[in-house]
């Protein structure tokens, strides 16, 4: 295990197809336009492939740090509460701005601001130099609210302009969110082995997984593009604010909240980057092809700006303003204690 672990093939697979995520992500949905006739058929697997990320988010948290953060909750409930309070009103506010709230753009804008934070909220905190514990607790107890908030919110906001059945929409988050979570939890609950020997790899599987969930979705949504490709680049301007006040919001927040710089870093994320191709799925099924595309290019603006902004984040940990600054070393998944942006030096 600990060779795998360590092994420079695995290192520089998860550098390439995890880490490049961003280049990767635009390559799939260009491809996916491009070469649509042979990707639709992934549109199957667009489901089962947001229960695989969830299911290996469960293999991989660290429950040690879990319950040591769920005993003094106060501050993983406010971090948690305020990305369902701000991330919503940004989404509402940009799609009433850009395109009007109740059209398909529209609905698309909002649902990718009422999910549950993104995974890769977790790996830019880690990269940015923030509490990635911290980070993880909050993106779990989204993730567990996420199936009864997502729709109440999807409802009152946009249900009155639309039909959105409730409780099928209630039991679509819960088949494909928190039944696969729990049974990550569960697996690496009664098999600790598991996730000892899944975490190397779970960056690489998760990769896969979103890719073949863009492909399908994107390549789905070929004809809507083609007739609406004059509103590609209102759509991606809408995302772009929306993502970007978000992060800005989030980091506010942190200093609102008096916690310190590494938590503020986290909160930049978990505010600023939710799960955009949950989002894009709930989206395609309820609103159609045109409001998953819109989440979609969300998905591709928070993972590109969530990655330069870590980097950006990284740099000032090298170069600081002249203070020596005393941090807690981080609890990465694999037990090893890293200190404050050391994990990106190795």
């Amino acid at each position: 295990m600990t060779t795998w672990q360590n092994h420079w093939m695995l290192r520089g697979a998860v550098f390439v197809i995890s880490r490049l995520m961003p280049i990767w992500i635009v390559l799939c949905a260009a491809a996916a336009f491009q070469f649509h006739s042979i990707f639709t058929p992934l549109g199957a697997v667009v489901g089962p492939g947001i229960g695989c990320v969830m299911f290996f988010m469960g293999i991989t948290l660290d429950l040690a740090r879990l319950k040591m953060l769920l005993k003094k909750p106060l501050t993983v409930v406010l971090g948690s509460a305020g990305k369902w309070v701000f991330a919503p009103v940004t989404g509402v506010t940009t799609a009433v701005i850009f395109c009007g709230l109740h059209t398909a753009i529209g609905s698309g804008i909002v649902m990718a601001g009422i999910v549950p934070s993104g995974t890769s909220a977790n790996l830019n905190s880690l990269i940015g130099g923030g509490d990635v514990a911290y980070s993880v607790t909050m993106s779990a107890v989204d993730t567990l609210v996420g199936p009864f908030l997502t729709p109440l919110i999807a409802k009152l906001c946009i249900g009155t302009g639309v039909h959105l059945a409730y409780l099928p929409f209630v039991w679509k988050m819960v088949r494909l969110v928190f039944l696969p979570l729990l049974s990550g939890i569960a697996l690496q609950s009664f098999i600790p082995t598991t996730r000892t020997y899944l975490t190397p790899f779970t960056p690489l599987l998760s990769a896969f997984a979103l890719y073949g969930i863009v492909l399908g979705i994107v390549s789905g949504a070929f004809h809507v593009l083609s007739l609406n490709s004059d509103i590609i680049p209102l759509v991606a301007l809408a995302v772009l604010l929306q993502v970007g006040v978000q992060m800005v919001i989030g980091y506010l927040y942190g200093r609102l909240l008096r916690v310190d710089d590494r938590s503020c870093r986290s909160l930049v994320f978990e505010v600023g980057i939710c799960n955009s191709a949950l989002a894009a799925v709930l989206a395609q099924d309820v609103f159609g092809s045109m409001a998953a595309v819109a989440a979609i290019a969300n998905m591709v603006c928070n993972l590109t700006m969530g990655s330069m902004v870590a980097a950006l984040m990284k740099g000032n940990l090298r170069i600081g303003k002249g203070r020596k600054r005393k941090e807690r070393p981080q609890i990465l998944s694999n037990g090893k204690e890293v200190r404050y942006g050391e994990s990106l030096r190795k």
